[in-house]
């Protein structure tokens, strides 16, 4: 895959945790670009050193060196200090940068607000299967991207996997979907797993059909494009109580849902 728009660009990472870790390998990891073209800060430098080791990047306890090193910076500090952030860094944030921000319940518009230029803002919903190209990130555009940059900003989307453009009124959904949707998951797969040993597979051999069971009953979904009940009847052996079933990761999405637009209504203005 080439990613011809990214030749001359350099990343910004402000905050250095785990979401940015996922971000910053997938990044090197797809030839995106080179470490040298990376820069993360970040309060922490055991964690900074850990990253420069791991990655070979550069690094920086100054936020400002960060958004003055990148084209593209990615804001990916916990929501409750990304309006701190941009405080500190908005005098060398210029209308040729591009803001990514990865935070959750901090609209783009409370962004745009803090940023003295007319900045272009991705926001955009991170989840973890990014790391392999995988991700579901679905994303909103702030009101100063243009034209003239969607076509970085979709080939940047398409680097970490699958994405939707949305309105900003579904963001929270969204991260209470996708975003936090991976943790639906695991325990699925770690259940199918165990109960695969308990009638004597090893467990790497359970490891593996959990997990590509689960992979491919998802890719079946998308690729015939049929809903799940029509392809669930191509079974003909079915045990599991899907009212419960329902029920439960209904209650998982709406709680998160819940969580996240608490957290909004709290940080915004």
């Amino acid at each position: 895959m080439i990613f011809a728009s990214f030749k001359d660009k350099k990343f910004a990472f402000l905050g250095a945790g785990i979401i940015a870790g996922v971000f910053i390998e997938r990044l090197l990891k797809a030839g995106v670009t080179r470490p040298e073209n990376i820069l993360a800060t970040d309060i922490r430098p055991e964690r900074l050193e850990e990253l420069k080791h791991q990655f070979g990047i550069q690094v920086s306890g100054n936020n400002r060196d960060g958004a003055a090193f990148g084209d593209i910076i990615f804001i990916a500090v916990p929501p409750n200090v990304v309006k701190s952030v941009l405080t500190e860094t908005r005098l060398v944030v210029y209308p040729n940068k591009l803001i990514v921000s990865l935070a959750a319940a901090i609209p783009t518009w409370v962004m745009e607000s803090i940023l003295i230029d007319t900045i272009p803002v991705l926001r955009m919903i991170p989840n973890t299967p990014s790391l392999i190209g995988q991700g579901m990130n679905p994303h909103c555009l702030g009101q100063h991207v243009t034209a003239e940059h969607l076509p970085l900003i979709e080939e940047l989307l398409r680097v970490f996997g699958e994405t939707i453009r949305i309105e900003e009124r579904l963001m929270n959904a969204a991260t209470a979907l996708t975003a936090v949707g991976p943790t639906y998951i695991f325990p699925v797969i770690k259940a199918l797993k165990g109960a695969a040993m308990s009638k004597g597979f090893s467990e790497p051999e359970a490891q593996v059909a959990a997990a590509q069971t689960v992979l491919g009953a998802a890719q079946l979904v998308l690729e015939t494009g049929k809903d799940p009940d029509a392809l669930k009847l191509m079974i003909g052996t079915r045990t599991l109580n899907e009212e419960e079933a329902r029920a439960i990761f209904a209650a998982a999405v709406e709680t998160a849902f819940e969580k996240i637009s608490a957290s909004e209504k709290k940080l915004s203005p």
